[in-house]
């Protein structure tokens, strides 16, 4: 009955003892009406569910009691991880103010230090509601709400390309608000030093190399280490060439042929980083000047993102010239000229400012290897060894080599010699250095210093067209030490251009005078007459107490030497037992198959290059004089090689008829064979645009290097890869 009903038909006495006895009976029994049921469970939802930080979720708990006909608006104590109310560091929950079974749970700022940034949400109620001291309590099921996925510290944006030497602002954001706190640091997996750039370690401003690094890839990391955990977050930085990897002092040198024949360069610049050659001088040597010609250059230039470089130059008399050569890195690159009618394959190599103003660097032994024509335009070449102390050339133990148009001579000492800086060039590394022998005459070279290990040579005194390479020379007297060399040489035979390159062995010096070569391989190209991968045999060789090496290659299991043996003066260079890739050796063919000179290479290593951009070029061969139709090709370029696949990349062409830029490399009709435990292997390089193909031979010198022989029978060409990144 209800309380009305009771008051009307019984007196107040028996109101209070039925409510008495009433009251008894529902804590007995647990039943009764709504205002005394019991809470029998609590479901809460949603049960599961993903929160941004700092942003609140609405938690709705349905209360269930024992009457189930009844409802009820009994209070929840909604909890987090088992606390009360939750705390900063895994989120709050307070009660809804409009609805009491609704909880408000607010996420913190950072993920919460547990369970992987996942948090437990449980509502609790007494078991009966109206008492307020029961301490039974009902606990509802369990919702997992997932903190912050996806946010948390950030970098803005997560990926970049930035051409070398460029800028790039990166920005740090705690849950999508900018962090102050953030501070910046850059890595790579790459083993370089100084080559992945620099990042403001509070503003967040990274600064590119000079030249893509291994990879052409970067991690730049942001930090914040005033939260709980520390927060980090990654971005990528693609690098790629830019005119700033051309920037500051350089020297080059190149040869080649124009139409009236033999032609050769050597000089240096400066340039801005910004497309510009501020300054710059070269001394030409050719048969069209009748001699050498020195010209003060300026220009313009433009890298692109594979490294592959445009540049031309304004000379004066005879006019401009244009280069293309492509990057392998801010320091050096391998070029051809690209004008009409003149053809040239050489290298660029950026200049070390404490050696190129000071004639006391160039100190110590040196040898050199010079190319070219004599008077009568018939192919000519040099090659020895002399000292030098910091002020004078020193005769004692020099040595030079002779061939002539083949006719040889050998082992002359040289009778004089001095050097010296132009005083009227400074700071462009420019001198010039005279060597005679009573078998060479006089030549006098300018030089132009790379550094105090390596200088360019040509020839300036008229009496030949000659030029070439100095290097530092090896203090040992001949200790050709044992291990794999690999070689190209190239020059003229008596029926046109030539070309050689191979493997050979040394076993090392069995005494103090010499040692012998054990075995190798050995590819020519006599004016198209290919003969590949001929298999060295036994042959000693010689050495004498000046350090010259006289070398016996044997292309027959005979004895050696005989008439199917070609032999070198070799000359070491201070790499010859260095890992760097520099010529161990250079070298001057001393019999009568061709007039030829070359280098050779310590093999580091001969497996396969991994996946990478490299720059190639291939130089054409041979001395022709008034023959422009027998003048060989000169070519340049990138590709991208994926193990055996070539994925991209382009060539440009110098034919001496015309320049062809930007060939495009067939994917598809490309391919690079693995090499054999020798490093010798085998490529091909088709070109789209117009069509041409190029079957190569490889020689491995490390795992970044090799040098090339092209075994087509219409061209005659040697040159060099090497990885760019």
């Amino acid at each position: 009955m209800t309380p009305e009903t009771t008051r009307t038909k019984i007196s107040t006495l028996a109101v209070l003892f039925l409510a008495g006895v009433f009251t008894l009976g529902l804590a007995a029994c647990g039943g009764g009406n709504s205002g005394t049921a019991t809470v029998t469970s609590i479901a809460i939802s949603p049960t599961a569910a993903t929160v941004d930080f700092n942003t609140p979720i609405d938690i709705t708990a349905q209360v269930n009691l024992s009457n189930n006909t009844d409802t009820t608006n009994t209070t929840v104590t909604f909890q987090v991880n088992g606390i009360g109310g939750g705390n900063a560091s895994i989120g709050t929950i307070v009660n809804s103010p409009d609805d009491s079974q609704v909880g408000i749970y607010t996420a913190p700022h950072v993920v919460p230090p547990e369970n992987n940034g996942q948090v437990m949400i449980t509502a609790t109620a007494p078991q009966v509601p109206s008492n307020s001291t029961d301490t039974n309590i009902v606990t509802s099921n369990t919702a997992i709400i997932t903190v912050g996925a996806g946010l948390g510290l950030t970098i803005t944006p997560t990926s970049a390309s930035v051409g070398a030497g460029g800028t790039f602002q990166f920005s740090a954001l705690l849950n999508n608000v900018a962090d102050p706190n953030a501070t910046w640091s850059v890595s790579s997996t790459a083993t370089c030093d100084n080559c992945i750039g620099s990042i403001n370690r509070t503003t967040g401003l990274y600064t590119a190399p000079p030249s893509p690094p291994p990879g052409a890839t970067v991690t730049v990391m942001a930090q914040d280490a005033t939260v709980t955990p520390t927060q980090m977050a990654t971005a990528t930085v693609t690098i790629a060439f830019s005119d700033q990897s051309l920037n500051g002092p350089f020297a080059f040198y190149y040869s080649g042929d124009d139409q009236s024949g033999f032609m050769a360069a050597a000089g240096s610049f400066f340039s801005d980083g910004q497309g510009h050659i501020q300054s710059g001088i070269e001394d030409v040597d050719s048969f069209s000047n009748g001699g050498r010609v020195q010209f003060q250059i300026s220009g313009t230039y433009s890298v692109g993102t594979d490294g592959r470089t445009l540049l031309k130059l304004n000379q004066g008399l005879p006019g401009a010239a244009t280069w293309q050569f492509a990057l392998t890195s801010n320091q050096h690159a391998l070029m051809i000229r690209f004008d009409r009618s003149i053809t040239g394959s050489g290298t660029i190599d950026q200049q070390n400012l404490d050696d190129i103003s000071s004639l006391p660097s160039i100190t110590g032994p040196y040898v050199f290897s010079v190319f070219g024509a004599d008077l009568s335009f018939s192919p000519m070449g040099i090659a020895g060894k002399f000292s030098t102390n910091g002020s004078a050339v020193q005769t004692a133990n020099a040595v030079v080599d002779l061939n002539d148009n083949g006719v040889v001579k050998q082992a002359d000492p040289l009778v004089s010699g001095a050097y010296s800086l132009d005083s009227t060039e400074p700071d462009t590394g420019r001198g010039t250095i005279t060597l005679t022998s009573s078998m060479t005459g006089q030549h006098q070279y300018a030089f132009y210093i790379v550094d105090a290990t390596h200088l360019y040579l040509v020839e300036v005194d008229n009496n030949d067209y000659l030029a070439g390479n100095m290097y530092s020379g090896s203090a040992t007297s001949g200790n050709l030490a044992a291990a794999n060399y690999v070689f190209t040489a190239g020059g003229n035979s008596a029926t046109g251009a030539y070309a050689s390159g191979g493997v050979f062995v040394s076993a090392g010096n069995s005494n103090g005078s010499g040692g012998t070569i054990s075995g190798g391989a050995f590819d020519s190209n006599n004016a198209g007459t290919v003969t590949p991968d001929t298999t060295l045999g036994s042959c000693a060789f010689t050495a004498d107490s000046t350090g010259r090496i006289v070398l016996g290659l044997n292309l027959a299991s005979g004895t050696c030497p005989s008439s199917s043996s070609i032999q070198f003066a070799l000359y070491q260079t201070a790499q010859a037992a260095s890992t760097t890739v520099e010529p161990a050796a250079v070298m001057l063919e001393l019999d009568s198959t061709a007039v030829a000179s070359g280098s050779a290479y310590l093999q580091n290593s001969a497996t396969e290059f991994t996946t990478g951009s490299f720059a190639l070029n291939l130089a054409g061969q041979g001395i022709f004089h008034n023959q422009p139709s027998s003048v060989q090709q000169d070519v340049e370029g990138q590709v991208t090689l994926n193990v055996a696949a070539i994925s991209s990349g382009n060539l440009d062409i110098n034919d001496f008829n015309a320049g062809i830029q930007t060939d495009p490399i067939s994917t598809t009709d490309s391919s690079v064979a693995a090499p054999a435990p020798n490093g010798r292997g085998t490529a091909v390089l088709v070109a789209t645009n117009p069509d041409v193909s190029y079957n190569l031979v490889y020689y491995v010198i490390d795992d970044n290097t090799a040098l090339l022989f092209d075994s087509d029978t219409n061209r005659v060409l040697i040159g060099t890869i090497a990885r760019q990144f």
